[in-house]
């Protein structure tokens, strides 16, 4: 029975060393399985921050944001409203802005009546030489009814007469436009839109106040749209398919995001830089970005 009794506790003490083994693997398989989980995951979020880019970018104007309204003659401003416009105001495309009344100040008068003795003295020795010119030949006509000249001599010297006579008529029209701009019989009033909607960011003159051609008399910025541009590093390029959308932040504005749309890709690599530059557009309508203020771009790699 001593024996039989020996065998059964050998038995289960067996039994209890095979459970704590099977027990102490399974504890052991589930600790590495946590581990493969968390490596896992760590892979993840390496391979996703790897097909983020980051880079800084520029508010830029669009093409045709910003449009300069320049006077195109001499003339006196004559607001286009009784309120005239000034810096801050919006103008929609096409409204009145100025009306330019051309007329001449005191210099422009001396100067047009001093270059008039030139053309007069022209156009008198203009005409000398046509007069000179039809003498000559009806001088030769007579002669050729006595038979003294050939009709060739008449020819040639009606050809003269009549380019002496083209010579003379030009300088006369020359001295007549100089003549009306002197007594003013031509000068007219122009009226100036505005070219783009947008606000006006620059107003360089007064009521009444005398400007002379290519004067910037208007500035109109139009910031419904902007543009962000971005110097891309040459080896972080990637050939971004059109419409690639770009997430940007601003300091200025914690907590909000901007969507940027690819506008542009310049073709050309800086030399010194190694870097492209990179255009996107973004939707601006509370007109809260301003050129040059500078964020952070965001763009999620294919």
């Amino acid at each position: 029975m001593k024996q039989i009794t020996q065998a059964q506790s050998i038995l289960a003490g067996s039994r209890g060393q095979s459970r704590c083994w099977r027990n102490g693997c399974r504890r052991r398989a589930s600790g590495r399985g946590g581990w493969l989980v968390l490596l896992i995951v760590l892979l993840g979020a390496i391979r996703g921050w790897a097909q983020t880019a980051n880079f800084l970018g520029q508010v830029v104007a669009l093409p045709g944001a910003v449009a300069d309204v320049n006077s195109p003659a001499t003339g006196q401003m004559i607001f286009a409203r009784e309120k005239p416009f000034t810096a801050g105001d919006r103008v929609k495309k096409g409204e009145p802005l100025v009306v330019i009344a051309n007329r001449y100040d005191l210099h422009d008068a001396a100067h047009i009546s001093t270059v008039r003795w030139d053309i007069l003295q022209q156009m008198m020795e203009a005409r000398y030489a046509a007069l000179a010119a039809r003498v000559e030949r009806e001088r030769a006509e007579r002669f050729k009814e006595l038979g003294t000249v050939s009709g060739q001599r008449v020819a040639e010297l009606k050809a003269a007469e009549q380019v002496a006579q083209a010579e003379y008529l030009r300088r006369k029209a020359l001295l007549d436009q100089q003549d009306e701009q002197i007594s003013g019989t031509t000068l007219e009033r122009r009226g100036l839109v505005s070219p783009i909607d947008g606000q006006i960011a620059l107003a360089s003159f007064t009521q009444g106040q005398m400007v002379y051609e290519g004067l910037l008399l208007y500035r109109i910025v139009n910031l419904k749209q902007v543009g962000v541009s971005t110097r891309v590093p040459e080896s972080s390029f990637q050939p971004w398919a059109p419409g690639t959308v770009a997430r940007i932040r601003f300091d200025d504005f914690p907590g909000k995001e901007f969507a940027g749309r690819l506008e542009l890709i310049l073709p050309t690599v800086d030399p010194l830089s190694r870097a492209r530059e990179v255009l996107f557009r973004v939707e601006n309508p509370e007109e809260l970005l301003r050129f040059g203020m500078i964020g952070r771009v965001e763009v999620q790699l294919p």
